[in-house]
């Protein structure tokens, strides 16, 4: 079954990436990414020409196509989707980002004044270029790193309760946001990989050593299915609540990035915590984890962001490490449940639409069927890992 749904996710994102309307990671270049993939991991030339099709239509549209700014939804983008092709064997340089850098390095200076370090997009995610980067200059990506950690350092909040930053929000709320894609989980991430890389800064092991106290004291007060709530706040009518099993929040991410940290940082004290959380995400079950369920169409959300493919794939990162018997079975069964799932919205024609809680009066929604995050791609790049059991092509979700 595997092997079918691979070559039909394969065919459908290559015609929807065939003009590069949209060349961001989250839509089009994610297609780039997984061609790419599927050549590293097969070594079937038809996925080479294919990435590279992809990437001449890329080169001649690039300039035309109005994009904002962002890492997942932007113009940056498109510097880590070149470097990943030279991982790839793809390509053999960087050639085609000549002129193109002075933007990148524009837009973080941006980041770091306003210290927009969101992973998704801002300056977490656009630094994975210089950081996996082979040919920059070491004094210059020193220097952006410096820029970084200072920025985060001085807009940081401190109390006995840790190290932690506000979430931007509309209410203007003081929450600390405690999920993968834009808050603690991700910084700590990315921090943990600079350390694993060799970077040095007089503040990185304050933030390091201050985020992880925090995680300590963010905890749900009261017995509930999981460990964290989604947002931490001193207002208590605003914590103690479930969170969902997924990459975007949850113990799932956490407990990652904890295991992530204990074995870089080689703290083993935190491996009681990182068992606590384990003990409580086996329990998880379909039905208390939060998945969108598409009632319509009788099947749950397959995609990366809070869907069966970021779980399974998150449970399997982990026990690559641990090697834990327990963890076997729950990921078999949510593998199970991916497969069948993803097999029943393979057959479905035309578009889905969301459950009706994602509805409003107004206007129907459909949903993003080729995206990295809800969709296809994010969904085929797990399925191209559990056929060929390598799980190296995650760093622009922080999962290293």
């Amino acid at each position: 079954m595997i092997e079918t749904q691979i070559k039909k996710i394969e065919s459908i994102l290559f015609e929807k990436a065939e003009k590069m309307e949209i060349p961001t990671i989250h839509n089009d270049l994610g297609a780039l990414i997984f061609e790419a993939t599927l050549y590293r991991y097969t070594n079937e030339d038809i996925y080479k020409q294919k990435a590279l099709k992809l990437l001449k239509t890329l080169t001649q549209v690039f300039g035309e196509r109005n994009l904002g700014s962002g890492f997942f939804e932007g113009f940056e983008g498109i510097f880590y989707v070149i470097q990943y092709l030279m991982k790839c064997n793809i390509i053999e340089d960087e050639k085609i980002l000549e002129g193109l850098e002075e933007y990148l390095l524009q837009s973080l200076s941006i980041d770091f004044k306003t210290n927009h370090f969101d992973p998704m997009h801002g300056s977490i995610g656009k630094l994975l270029y210089f950081i996996n980067s082979k040919n920059q200059d070491k004094e210059k990506v020193n220097g952006l790193i410096d820029q970084f950690l200072n920025s985060l350092y001085e807009h940081r909040q401190e109390t006995d309760q840790g190290i932690f930053w506000y979430d931007q929000n509309e209410d203007n709320k003081e929450l600390v946001n405690l999920g993968m894609a834009h808050g603690l989980p991700g910084i700590l991430a990315f921090l943990v990989r600079l350390k694993e890389l060799g970077y040095k800064h007089e503040h990185i092991d304050t933030l390091i050593e201050g985020i992880i106290k925090s995680f300590i004291c963010f905890k749900n007060e009261t017995k509930l299915l999981s460990q964290f709530p989604d947002y931490f706040s001193e207002d208590v009518h605003l914590r103690n609540m479930n969170s969902r099993l997924g990459w975007c929040y949850g113990d799932l991410g956490i407990a990652n990035t904890l295991l992530y940290a204990s074995k870089i940082l080689k703290r083993d004290d935190l491996k009681k915590e990182i068992q606590t959380l384990l003990n409580s995400i086996v329990l998880r079950r379909m039905s208390n984890s939060k998945l969108d369920h598409y009632e319509d169409y009788s099947f749950f959300d397959t995609g990366f962001c809070h869907g069966l493919s970021g779980i399974t794939y998150i449970f399997q990162k982990i026990n690559n490490q641990l090697k834990n018997t327990t963890l076997d079975k729950r990921i078999d069964f949510w593998k199970k449940q991916l497969l069948e799932n993803l097999e029943k919205q393979l057959n479905i024609q035309g578009d889905i639409y969301l459950p009706w809680y994602r509805q409003n009066e107004d206007s129907s929604y459909t949903m993003d069927q080729v995206s990295v995050l809800n969709g296809l791609c994010g969904t085929g790049l797990v399925l191209l890992s559990l056929h060929y059991n390598q799980y190296d092509w995650s760093d622009f979700f922080m999962l290293f």
